[in-house]
């Protein structure tokens, strides 16, 4: 089973030929670029990174397969590839078969799953302090790294100080392949290729300033911060603006979502219109509310004078409307005026406590809060 992919910053590789063969074996249970094309015009670093591409499991052993240009344009595009800056030439598909892969001697030394989580802690705290080195933004990253069983011992039997990276892409988050060399006991150097991914820790919102109880939240409110370690909170503005505080928020603490909740679109003892459509006909009248709620919740009205009480469904800013009844009823209801048309409930503004477009909110970035 395929179980990475082999990608990188194809931003960096310009523009080369592949000539695709007209057959290839493979020895592995994966077929790469490499397996079935050259590649040209391309300086060696390039050309390892390109070889060194997944395209598709390997065919059974006995097996051929036929991958056609069509589906490499579509795995390389996948994979992030920039078409236009690749000219494919040669056959128009390539027939694949396995090679029978070789089978390890049974008294070698089977690599246990210790041995494999061991190795990859050694490479991951080696590949974390050469990121902190390289790159100055290195703390807004978390990192994990997966190494082919082949290479654990290599990695085990040699120190970790004197470990190589090269050909990292710190803006791609998904799964990438990267060059690793080490130097054994004997001083010769050895490269390896493992796969790591470097995923982007994200910002959480906080009070620009001390925001008090009842605050409905905007985006001039809010800051970014980085959180700490293991700190949680919200990283959607649209789940904050527009939204009411439950408490008082002081400068530079998290915003929570515990702390917030739907502004009102009613409130107790607010008037209200409510709504009755049947067909074309809308039937309207003003009653006081008793209690309060957010868009889609019930809510009881009561008769601005007499004793009338119904339930309906919170429909807009001071809006209700009630459930579709037979028209007879509809017209028993005592102190309801008839309006012409449906459109009325619609027409002027009505608010929201919803955000319903989050995009073009400026919140600025704060520090790392002490």
């Amino acid at each position: 089973m395929l179980v990475c992919c082999c990608v990188c910053s194809l931003d960096s590789l310009q523009a080369e030929i592949l000539r695709l063969k007209a057959t290839a074996r493979v020895n592995t249970s994966v077929v790469r670029l490499g397996d079935i094309a050259d590649v040209l015009h391309a300086d060696p670093e390039q050309v390892t990174r390109m070889q060194g591409m997944i395209l598709q499991p390997a065919p059974p052993q006995g097996r051929t397969q036929v991958i056609t240009i069509s589906q490499i344009r579509g795995r390389l595009q996948a994979l992030g590839v920039d078409l236009s800056q690749l000219e494919l030439t040669g056959r128009s598909q390539v027939q694949v078969s396995s090679q029978e892969v070789h089978q390890e001697p049974q008294q070698q030394a089977v690599t246990t799953q210790q041995d494999q989580q061991q190795a990859e802690q050694k490479v991951q705290q080696a590949l974390t302090d050469w990121i902190r080195s390289s790159y100055p933004n290195s703390q807004q990253f978390s990192l994990s790294v997966r190494l082919p069983r082949d290479h654990v011992q290599q990695v085990l039997d040699n120190r970790a100080d004197l470990f190589r990276f090269a050909g990292l892409d710190q803006l791609l988050e998904t799964e990438q392949a990267i060059g690793m060399k080490l130097l054994d006991a004997q001083g010769q150097s050895h490269e390896l290729r493992i796969i790591c991914q470097l995923k982007r820790i994200p910002e959480i919102l906080a009070a620009k300033y001390t925001l008090n109880k009842g605050t409905v939240v905007r985006a001039d409110d809010l800051v970014w911060m980085r959180p700490e370690k293991d700190q949680t909170g919200i990283t959607d503005p649209r789940l904050v603006i527009g939204r009411e505080l439950t408490r008082t928020v002081y400068q530079s603490h998290v915003m929570r979502s515990q702390d917030l909740i739907e502004v009102p679109l009613i409130r107790d003892g607010a008037i209200v219109t409510v709504y009755a459509r049947r067909g074309g006909i809308s039937v309207r009248r003003e009653m006081r509310a008793q209690g309060t709620g957010g868009m889609g919740d019930p809510i009881t009205l009561i008769a601005l004078e007499g004793r009338d009480r119904l339930m309906a469904t919170v429909t807009g800013y001071n809006q209700a409307e009630v459930n579709y009844r037979p028209a007879n009823e509809v017209q028993q209801t005592a102190g309801i005026q008839f309006i012409s048309g449906s459109s009325d409930a619609s027409a002027g503004n009505t608010q929201s406590g919803t955000i319903q477009n989050a995009g073009g909110y400026a919140i600025r970035r704060g520090g790392i809060r002490k």
